[in-house]
């Protein structure tokens, strides 16, 4: 069972989701503002948040990321929009997952299963020592960074994947060694959120995110987290045949 909060303003919607996910045993609160879905994250401490971004008083994943400094959850967004654009912006502004609407039921509870297990591996797996990669801590027990005296949130998804990065430091991490070791074998087309991730962890450790020092694209193999032993020291070459890539 999961502790689920779904925030839609279609409340024909929201009830239809309720009824149904509370007959699969799940715990499930509701939310049809930011206002209320604020109140509801904070008092009920959701495992996931099933959201609509279309919502008219509030910024709904700048609130996102503000409610995850209190208390964590996966955040699953559906969405009318039609345009790839609003799915990658979503990814990369730190939801873990994306589904358009409409959808089946089965979907959605597909989505469900799938996000929450890419969270609980992640709280599996993830040993409780801070990785340190030259100036990079990576504390993947509470899913934060630290580079240059600031302490940034991850979350969930970012976290396991710039762990794995950190674990391989210098290493090249192939496109289908982070598919699977984030989302299971077999999901290979989750491949296409990888690069997403990559570009909201580059904006939260990189200096200059446009021209990143730490994780480096290896054009068409995957990336790497570079180390660099000094973080006074101007940027090192990158290892072998790796390229600075915004992609």
């Amino acid at each position: 069972m999961m502790k689920l909060l779904i925030v839609d303003e279609d409340r024909d919607l929201v009830e239809m989701l309720t009824g149904w996910l509370k007959t699969l045993g799940h715990e499930v609160r509701r939310a049809y503002s930011g206002e209320q879905a604020r109140r509801e994250w904070e008092e009920h401490k959701p495992d996931l948040v099933i959201l609509d971004t279309a919502l008219k008083d509030t910024d709904a994943l700048a609130m996102c990321r503000e409610m995850r400094t209190r208390h964590d959850a996966l955040v699953l967004v559906i969405s009318q929009e039609r345009d790839v654009h609003d799915e990658v912006q979503c990814l990369e502004g730190g939801a873990d997952d994306y589904l358009r609407k409409p959808f089946f039921p089965a979907q959605l509870l597909a989505r469900i299963r799938a996000v929450s297990r890419r969270g609980r591996s992640t709280l599996l797996l993830r040993p409780p020592a801070v990785i340190t990669v030259g100036p990079l801590s990576i504390d993947s027990l509470h899913n934060e960074a630290r580079i240059s005296g600031k302490t940034v949130h991850l979350t969930p998804t970012e976290s396991k994947l710039l762990h794995l990065l950190g674990v391989n430091a210098n290493n090249v991490c192939t496109a289908g060694q982070i598919v699977a070791h984030i989302w299971g074998y077999g999901n290979d087309g989750d491949a296409s959120l990888i690069k997403a991730h990559i570009h909201h962890l580059r904006q939260k450790i990189e200096p200059d995110p446009a021209n990143p020092r730490y994780i480096l694209t290896v054009p068409g193999v995957g990336y790497t987290l570079v180390r660099h032993p000094d973080k006074a020291e101007a940027p090192a070459s990158s290892p072998g045949h790796t390229q600075r890539a915004s992609g």
